[in-house]
C-alpha cells in the first residue's frame, strides 16, 4: 500500500465520495504541486494501519480542514465572478 493509497482510503471515508473521485483530486494536487513523489512511497502493512489509525483518529480535524478549503475555493470563485 502506498501513502496514496492510505490517503485515498481515509479522503474517501471522510468526504463520504467514491474512491475514484477521491483518486482524481489527489492526482490533480499532486501533478500542480511540484517535487511531490512522498505519495509513491511504499509503505509496510504494519505503517500503513498506524497511518490510517492516526488519520481515523484525527477525523474531525480533516473534515474541518476540508471544509475550510471547500469555503476558500467557493469565495475565490464567487469573488472572481464578482459574486457576493
Amino acid at each position: 500500500m502506498t501513502r496514496s493509497d492510505v490517503f485515498i482510503q481515509i479522503l474517501t471515508e471522510i468526504a463520504k465520495e467514491h474512491k475514484e473521485e477521491v483518486k482524481k483530486l489527489l492526482e490533480t494536487f499532486e501533478s500542480n504541486v511540484p517535487n511531490l513523489n512522498k505519495f509513491d512511497k511504499e509503505l509496510t502493512a504494519e505503517e500503513a494501519a498506524q497511518l490510517l489509525i492516526d488519520f481515523r483518529g484525527d477525523k474531525d480535524s480533516i473534515r474541518v480542514w476540508l471544509l475550510q478549503g471547500r469555503n476558500h475555493f467557493v469565495s475565490r470563485v464567487k469573488k472572481a465572478k464578482g459574486l457576493k
